[in-house]
């Protein structure tokens, strides 16, 4: 597979690939892939017969090109009546209606922005930010009938046929 690359420079120490353009990132590269960079081109060759590892180093590679010339964002609304957010030295602070503040540590690959009811999450990672935001949304559930919750803007649906057999 190859993998065009646009004015990045890049890095290969200890098996660890680094990029920086604008930001900077880094990936671990699996042991059974081999990597050849010639004229702002990646080829990405796989030792073993599975492929799972090549398809998914690529992807993973792909998503930081496109994370470091414009940053992955996802925006989380929250609606409720006393519902506050708040960060306070890398903690951002969930005060959702129970008895005690839930808080969550941010990594330093996170760029959060606030707003009154919605929080702006930033990131070179698609899949680190993913991540980060499944766990603010398991703080609270969405309850579609008192609309009340944490929830994206945004949200990801699969399709599923519904055809009986």
């Amino acid at each position: 597979m190859n993998i065009n690359l646009n004015n990045e420079k890049i890095l290969l120490k200890n098996n660890f690939l680094f990029i920086k353009n604008n930001f900077y990132c880094k990936i671990k590269i699996p042991f059974d892939i081999n990597l050849i960079f010639k004229n702002n081109i990646f080829s990405i060759c796989s030792f073993s017969y599975n492929k799972k590892n090549e398809i998914s180093f690529s992807k993973l590679l792909k998503n930081l090109i496109i994370g470091i010339d414009k940053l992955w964002n996802q925006e989380i609304l929250i609606s409720g009546l006393g519902y506050k957010v708040f960060i306070k030295e890398r903690k951002i602070y969930f005060n959702l209606g129970y008895s005690d503040v839930k808080s969550l540590i941010i990594p330093n690959y996170i760029l959060i922005e606030l707003t009154k009811n919605k929080i702006i999450l930033k990131s070179v990672y698609k899949d680190k930010i993913g991540l980060f935001i499944y766990k603010i949304l398991k703080l609270k559930k969405f309850d579609p009938y008192k609309k009340k919750g944490l929830f994206l803007k945004n949200p990801i649906t699969k399709k599923s046929s519904k055809k009986k057999q």
